[in-house]
């Protein structure tokens, strides 16, 4: 087994975090647009906002990070 420091780990878990949440956050904003879309009010806040998640989540399939 290698060594590794503390702070090459640190490092490396902040890698990963900075690749994974952003794709992660996004599910999780979309999940929340759905359900503010069946509020008359929020309609179409949600809406606008869930036609932004779509050009992301294409964007980010473009680019291998997205199912």
């Amino acid at each position: 087994m290698g060594h590794f420091s503390p702070a090459m780990r640190a490092a490396d878990l902040e890698t990963v975090f900075r690749i994974a949440l952003p794709p992660l956050r996004l599910a999780l904003r979309e999940r929340y647009l759905k359900v503010r879309r069946f509020d008359p009010i929020a309609l179409r806040v949600a809406v606008e906002e869930l036609a932004a998640v779509e050009r992301i989540r294409a964007r980010l399939a473009r680019h291998g990070w997205w199912n």
